[in-house]
């Protein structure tokens, strides 16, 4: 796998978590929701995201989910909607390391060349402060 440039930071909480689903074999299924600042690294805008998914944990500590939402630029309110599919692991102190893929589109001219953007992302969750932190890369 080809990583190319960072494009961006991002630190969020999450807002809302429904169980939907339990089951000893096939885990616990959540609808989950969150809020997020972008700070953009180089081209890529800052600005504040909104996203709620789906997310499977299963009993053997591996997690599974799909995600979506909308990036609103910080400078002028462009709109970025994106989706994503997230493969994780409950790692030590039951915190969360996963790996999420991202595209997306937009109609703003400006923002054009992210409608061809694949997008790896590096992230970090804490289950007991409902924090996490993300490290964004272009995929090549």
């Amino acid at each position: 796998m080809a990583l190319g440039e960072k494009l961006f930071e991002e630190s969020g909480n999450i807002t809302g978590v429904k169980v939907t689903r339990v089951h000893p074999i096939e885990g616990v299924t959540m609808e989950v929701s969150f809020t997020s600042e972008i700070r953009g690294i180089g081209r890529f805008p800052s600005g504040k995201n909104l996203g709620s998914g789906m997310m499977t944990q299963y009993p053997h500590g591996i997690l599974d989910a799909s995600w979506q939402g909308l990036l609103t630029t910080a400078e002028d309110g462009e709109q970025f909607f994106w989706w994503a599919h997230e493969k994780g692991k409950i790692v030590e102190d039951g915190k969360v390391k996963g790996l999420i893929m991202v595209t997306g589109f937009t109609n703003s001219q400006k923002l054009s060349w992210m409608n061809n953007l694949i997008m790896a992302l590096e992230l970090g969750y804490d289950p007991a402060s409902q924090k996490f932190n993300v490290a964004g890369y272009e995929w090549e």
